[in-house]
């Protein structure tokens, strides 16, 4: 894998889009219609660039058929109250005007809940649906895990999948709460302490 440039931005949102079009907690969050995909790529295009992408800290493999976004220890994923108030009309294309309340739920709950000790925090990895069981998931994560050993620095993801224990606990990382978002499907906080070498 190696880090995203600018260049590499647009394919970011691309691979991660498609592979979170089905995702439980975003089918549950955003539009339930015929631009449900759209509001997804709206979604992923909106925090990469308000979040994510400023941390450099995103990674694509050379195939360009996945990627990967995180936050480093200390970085914050708050926007200021100026992008917060430019970005509602996104929201409303992603979610409508019914589940603005649903974004702003899920956000608040999984604010509280994030860890504060220092940790790197997995916003998305993702492969291209057709790509799926080629190793390109363990390519993206297992640089990162050793940088975590290096650094003896936890890591912390929201996973809304059950088929994804096998995988992240393969890597380290176990559940540390099962959650149901109010009204929506269950989430499961994981985390991974460092390992000493």
């Amino acid at each position: 894998m190696r880090k995203a440039t600018d260049d590499d931005h647009e394919n970011v949102i691309d691979v991660t889009a498609r592979t979170f079009d089905d995702d439980p907690v975003l089918d549950w969050m955003l539009r339930r219609d015929d631009r449900h995909s759209e509001a997804v790529r709206l979604f992923m295009q909106a925090l990469g660039r308000l979040i994510y992408f400023r941390h450099n800290e995103v990674y694509v493999n050379e195939a360009g058929t996945g990627a990967t976004m995180w936050l480093p220890p200390g970085a914050s994923g708050d926007i200021g109250i100026l992008e917060q108030i430019r970005s509602i009309p996104t929201m409303i294309r992603m979610a409508g005007l019914s589940g603005i309340s649903r974004l702003w739920r899920v956000q608040s709950l999984l604010e509280k809940k994030h860890p504060t000790q220092p940790h790197y925090y997995l916003f998305t990895i993702a492969a291209l649906p057709e790509k799926r069981g080629q190793g390109i998931g363990s390519s993206l994560m297992e640089p990162m895990t050793q940088r975590f050993d290096e650094q003896q620095v936890g890591a912390y993801l929201e996973n809304s999948r059950e088929a994804n224990f096998p995988f992240y606990r393969r890597h380290g990382f176990e559940v540390m709460e099962h959650l149901h978002l109010p009204g929506g499907p269950p989430m499961w906080l994981m985390w991974r302490e460092p390992i000493s070498r």
